[in-house]
């Protein structure tokens, strides 16, 4: 991944942090940030679901 790559990715992290996340901390296994990144990565490689997500 290319420098510029990398920050892009930063910058959405860092923007999907701002988002409050009113999940109960004991039952988080992922930071929400990452979740939102990934569902928009799924989103842009147009996944119909979380399990073409993982995939």
């Amino acid at each position: 991944m290319i420098e510029s790559d990398r920050l892009r990715l930063r910058v959405l992290l860092d923007h999907f942090g701002l988002v409050e996340d009113e999940r109960e901390p004991l039952r988080v296994a992922h930071p929400l940030p990452e979740v939102l990144l990934l569902v928009v990565c799924g989103t842009i490689r147009a996944c119909d679901d979380f399990d073409e997500i993982v995939e």
